[in-house]
């Protein structure tokens, strides 16, 4: 047996309050997506199997030695996508040809999104995981956040090439932007980049007056931005890269 079991079990008693914290752990949050982050920071910081060792001693339970010393990082993304096969529901009839999801899965992600940018904080965890490329936590982020298990994979392929799946106005638009955006970052206009990407509606308007890549571009109104740029959740996008997430090319 691997440590993985147990750490999956004493991750999900704890966030449901069915056993006491292991020595060193303290929670101060009371929302299950923060006390969620809260924890997985606390367990990043000794590694899976101090934390296990914590839990089993609190509690007086024997891990053998021999599972901590067999335990591999690899393990916890392979046990959650297998626990996560487990419980998917079975199809009542022959699945038909995959095709570019467009409406549940993108909803899901959005969702995500939404929940996970409410905190300055669990953002920049986000950032953390991204950047390590922790599909394990990611997972158990998205469980928090969104109550549904995602894919990091597969959110970076949604969220990388979204605009694919968009009409030719909010590619257009996109990769204007994006251009816009990494000019300025490139001569260090950072305070104006980084108002343009919260959406403020003045320094746009004053910008596109200015702007090579948008001054003799009629369409490029606020609402064009709104519509094509900061709906589409390529800010977030934007941050993320600046930040050194990598996202995937199409296929």
């Amino acid at each position: 047996m691997s440590l993985i079991p147990y750490y999956l079990q004493f991750v999900s008693e704890i966030c449901e309050g069915k056993r006491p914290l292991p020595e060193g752990f303290a929670l101060h949050e009371t929302d299950d997506l923060k006390k969620a982050v809260e924890l997985q920071t606390q367990i990043q910081a000794v590694g899976i199997p101090e934390f296990v060792r914590r839990c089993a001693a609190q509690t007086g339970e024997s891990i053998p030695q021999a599972d901590y010393d067999a335990f591999d990082p690899n393990d916890l993304n392979a046990a959650i996508a297998q626990l996560a096969a487990e419980r998917a529901p079975e199809p009542d009839e022959p699945a038909e040809p995959a095709e570019p999801v467009k409406t549940e899965t993108r909803d899901i992600f959005e969702v995500f999104l939404d929940s996970v940018c409410l905190e300055d904080e669990i953002f920049r965890y986000l950032i953390d995981i991204l950047r390590r490329g922790a599909d394990g936590e990611f997972r158990t982020l998205s469980r928090a956040a969104a109550r549904t298990e995602l894919s990091m994979e597969d959110f970076l392929a949604w969220l990388g090439n979204r605009e694919l799946l968009g009409s030719t106005d909010e590619q257009a638009c996109v990769r204007i932007m994006d251009g816009c955006l990494s000019r300025l970052m490139a001569e260090g206009q950072t305070e104006l980049a980084a108002a343009l990407l919260s959406g403020d509606e003045t320094t746009f308007k004053l910008f596109r007056t200015e702007a090579p890549e948008l001054v003799h571009l009629p369409d490029a109104t606020y609402d064009w931005y709104c519509k094509y740029y900061l709906d589409g959740y390529y800010p977030i996008r934007f941050i993320l890269r600046q930040n050194g997430v990598a996202f995937p090319a199409a296929q």
